[in-house]
């Protein structure tokens, strides 16, 4: 997907919000694309994982979260309509490069390995965050995972965090690596480690969070601080450059208003830090 070109519409700025789910529903949505699944001029086609509140999640029949409310606000600026493809988080990379839409919006962690494939416009910083069940042993960092089975996100940068950093460490230091499990879902991992298949779940900071606020989940925050650090960025096809260049103008223009602001201040998230982002992608 590359020469998009998202042109306004300067006679509506109104905004629908369709979550567009499985394959086929995805094809008659893309339609207007064209072959090449070029973007329309009238929607800025997202992809985004459904599943992972309080980033991007389902209310209803609704697309809910930062995530959507984030690229909403910035189709807004566009003067396009938000429209959403709901892919699984391992396929949201493959997606974007078969030109299923136009951008990736979901808590996608700025990584140089990423960065090859996808160019980045950064938007908000997270970390990861240690969950166990209510009445289990506190697990305060990764050095406490040694031995123990974690779950964690198919396809998420915390996989090869764990299972060969923070793993090598461990058998640096006598004990047995971390026996890292993926699930196709993050709520898969939650649910894992309630059943008794986990010790830990391991997830993105505001995500394990929210679980802590939901009452029907009895799990509890036991690292003492972020986990491994990162800033997030939207990801748009490498070489998109026009998509890249509006997009990034939109969020200037959302930042210069204040929306930026009081949306990271709602979801309690921060701008990421322009020097780690350097030191991740080496420049």
């Amino acid at each position: 997907m590359t020469n998009t070109s998202l042109a306004p519409r300067p006679r509506s700025r109104r905004l629908t919000r369709t979550a567009v789910v499985g394959s086929a529903a995805a094809a008659l949505l893309l339609a207007g694309c064209g072959a090449d699944a070029e973007a329309s001029a009238d929607a800025l086609i997202v992809g985004t994982d459904l599943t992972y509140p309080p980033y991007a999640y389902f209310v209803g029949e609704t697309p809910s979260g930062f995530d959507p409310d984030i690229t909403a606000a910035l189709a807004e600026e566009l003067g396009v309509e938000a429209q959403y493809s709901d892919t699984r988080f391992e396929q949201l990379i493959p997606g974007l490069k078969a030109g299923q839409f136009n951008v990736i919006a979901s808590a996608l962690y700025i990584t140089a390995e990423r960065a090859q494939e996808v160019d980045f416009i950064p938007y908000f910083s997270t970390g990861n965050s240690i969950l166990v069940t209510e009445g289990s042993d506190p697990l305060a960092d990764a050095a406490d995972l040694c031995g123990l089975t974690v779950g964690v996100i198919k396809g998420g940068d915390i996989v090869q965090r764990l299972r060969t950093d923070a793993s090598a460490e461990c058998t640096a230091a006598g004990s047995e690596p971390i026996d890292v499990r993926e699930f196709t879902t993050d709520p898969e991992a939650t649910q894992a480690m309630l059943s008794g298949q986990l010790d830990a779940h391991v997830t993105d900071a505001a995500v394990a969070a929210s679980l802590v606020e939901n009452d029907d989940v009895d799990v509890t925050i036991t690292s003492t601080q972020i986990l491994y650090p990162i800033p997030v960025g939207l990801a748009v096809a490498k070489g998109d450059s026009d998509t890249k260049q509006q997009l990034e103008k939109a969020l200037e223009d959302l930042r210069s208003s204040g929306r930026y602001a009081e949306l990271l201040d709602q979801y309690n998230l921060e701008e990421p830090n322009e020097d780690q982002i350097a030191e991740i992608l080496g420049s």
